[in-house]
């Protein structure tokens, strides 16, 4: 699998979005999304998200904050 285009090996299997960021090694404080035909998923930290084939494309970024 890839995270910001670089690659990492973690074990298969079901994650939390918070759990699969500290795997990846993501700060806390960015968000997570997961690519997927193009399109940017985001996860979030409660999420479960299960790895299958190891071939997920990851993408981090700090988090937007957004106004009202």
């Amino acid at each position: 699998m890839t995270i910001d285009r670089h690659r990492k090996e973690i074990p298969v299997g079901k994650y939390t979005g918070a759990t699969l960021k500290q795997a990846l090694g993501v700060p806390a404080d960015h968000d997570l999304d997961q690519v997927l035909s193009g399109e940017f998923i985001e996860i979030t930290d409660s999420a479960t998200i299960v790895l299958e084939k190891g071939g997920e494309h990851f993408v981090s970024h700090v988090r937007r904050g957004g106004s009202s």
